[in-house]
C-alpha cells in the first residue's frame, strides 16, 4: 500500500505538527485557501485517510453545505483514493446513512442541509470542504462538537468572510495558501491552459483560480440576486434550464416565476462526467413523470433530440449574434433570488464577469467562457420568460 504524497499533502501535515508543538492543549484548525486544481481536497482526503489507518476508535466528518454537492467532490475524492491503495471494502460503506468503517474509524459524510447531522453527535475531526459556503453558525454548531480538529478549505473567492474575519485571528490555526503549481504535473496540459489564460482575460479571476488570493472586481456581471433558504410552494411559470457538458459539468436549474420579473433559481443537478443516457437518467430520478419543460443549449442539438425520444418536454433555447449579451441584459431585468441549497450557482453568480482589456478596461458584451455553466442555463430560460411576457415568442405554447 502507498499513497503519493502531494506537496499540499506534505504541507498540511507539517502545519498540524507544528500546531500540536505551539499549541498542545488546543484545538487544532487548518485552513486551506486555494486556487483552482490546486490539489486541496484531494490532499485533505489523503491526510485523513493516513490518520485513520494509524489510529483506531475515531469519528471523521466531512461535510458541505449540501450533500449532492459533497457526493461529487470531498466524499469522490476519499473513495477514489481508498481505492486507489486497495482499502476499500464495499461491506464496510454503510450507503444508507452515507457513512464508511475504516481500520475502526467512522466517517460520516453529510450536508448542512441535513440539519440533524450537522447538530448530531461528537466527533473526532472535522473537514468542511468549500467552507465559505457555510455560515458562521454552520461553522459554530459544528466546531463545538469537535474534539481534536477542523480542516477548511475554500477558493477565496469572497472579499470578507468569516473565516478572514474569525478564524484568522485565531493563535491555534494554520494557514496554507496553495495554486495549480503545487499539482502541476498532474493536471492535463489543457486545464493548465484554461487557468492561465485567465492571467490575459481577467486580474481578478486569476488572484482567485490561478493564484490562490482573494480578488476584488469591478466587472461582475450580475448585482440582481439574493439568496433565499426555498423555493417557493407556488409560482406562476416554470421551467428547467439545461447546460450540456462532460468535462465541463453539466446543469440543471429549476426556474420559477412570479409577477413577471421574480426569478426563484434552485439547483438540481451540477456535475461533470456524465454522458447523455446517464443525464436523462438522472432527469428520469428527477421527474419520473416528466411533467416538467426543459429549455437547453440549442448548440447540441443532438443531445437535444435524445432527451426529447426518452420522452421530455424540451425545447432549444434562441442563439444568434449578440444573444449572450442580449441574454445576460434580459436577465438583468429580474430581481433573481437562489436558494441556498445551490452552490455551485451562487459561486458562478459571485465570479461572472465581463473580460477586461489589457488596461483594465470592461469589454462589453464579451463574459468570461469559466465558471459559467449555470449562467448559461439561467440565460437560456430567462431569456425565454422575458420575451414571452412582452409577446416576443411563445415556444412552449406555439
Amino acid at each position: 500500500m502507498e499513497i503519493r504524497a502531494t506537496n499540499v499533502l506534505r504541507r498540511n501535515l507539517a502545519a498540524l505538527a507544528d500546531l500540536k508543538r505551539a499549541c498542545p492543549n488546543e484545538k487544532a484548525i487548518i485552513v486551506n485557501q486555494g486556487g483552482a486544481r490546486s490539489s486541496k481536497t484531494y490532499s485533505l482526503a489523503q491526510k485523513h485517510i493516513i490518520n485513520m489507518l494509524g489510529t483506531t476508535g475515531e469519528v471523521l466528518t466531512i461535510a458541505r453545505k449540501t450533500f449532492p454537492a459533497l457526493r461529487v467532490s470531498a466524499m469522490r475524492d476519499f473513495f477514489d483514493i481508498l481505492g486507489g491503495i486497495g482499502q476499500y471494502n464495499e461491506k464496510y460503506h454503510d450507503k444508507t446513512h452515507n457513512e464508511y468503517h475504516l481500520h475502526g474509524n467512522l466517517v460520516e459524510f453529510i450536508g448542512a442541509d441535513q440539519p440533524q447531522k450537522m447538530r448530531g453527535r461528537k466527533r473526532t475531526r472535522l473537514w468542511l470542504n468549500e467552507a465559505n459556503e457555510f455560515t458562521w453558525e454552520d461553522y459554530v454548531q459544528m466546531e463545538m462538537r469537535t474534539e481534536e480538529s477542523v480542516d477548511l478549505d475554500f477558493n477565496p473567492s469572497d472579499d470578507y468572510h468569516w473565516i478572514y474575519e474569525k478564524i484568522l485571528l485565531l493563535p491555534n490555526h494554520r494557514f496554507i495558501k496553495s495554486t495549480y503549481l503545487d499539482n502541476l504535473k498532474h493536471l492535463p496540459p489543457g486545464m493548465v491552459k484554461s487557468i492561465e489564460s485567465l492571467k490575459g482575460t481577467d486580474e481578478t479571476l486569476w488572484r482567485i483560480y490561478g493564484l490562490g488570493e482573494k480578488g476584488q472586481s469591478k466587472s461582475l456581471i450580475y448585482h440582481n440576486w439574493d439568496i433565499i433558504d426555498y423555493f417557493p410552494e407556488y409560482v406562476d411559470e416554470e421551467i428547467y434550464g439545461i447546460d450540456f457538458g462532460y468535462n465541463n459539468p453539466a446543469v440543471i436549474l429549476r426556474i420559477g416565476i412570479k409577477d413577471q420579473l421574480d426569478a426563484y433559481v434552485e439547483e438540481v443537478l451540477y456535475e461533470s462526467h456524465l454522458t447523455n443516457q446517464q443525464l436523462i437518467e438522472k432527469m428520469l430520478t428527477l421527474d419520473p413523470l416528466k411533467r416538467n419543460k426543459y429549455r437547453a443549449d440549442c448548440e447540441d442539438p443532438g443531445r437535444i433530440k435524445e432527451i426529447s425520444d426518452a420522452g421530455f418536454d424540451i425545447e432549444p433555447c434562441l442563439k444568434g449574434k449578440g444573444s449572450v449579451k442580449n441574454g445576460i441584459d434580459t436577465a438583468k431585468r429580474f430581481k433573481i433570488h437562489v436558494t441556498k441549497g445551490s452552490p455551485n450557482t451562487i459561486k458562478e453568480l459571485r465570479n461572472y464577469k465581463w473580460k477586461e482589456d489589457k488596461d483594465g478596461r470592461i469589454v462589453d458584451g464579451e463574459p468570461i467562457k469559466f465558471m459559467d455553466h449555470a449562467m448559461d442555463a439561467l440565460r437560456y430560460v430567462l431569456d425565454y420568460f422575458f420575451n414571452k411576457a412582452v409577446g416576443i415568442l411563445d415556444v412552449f405554447s406555439s
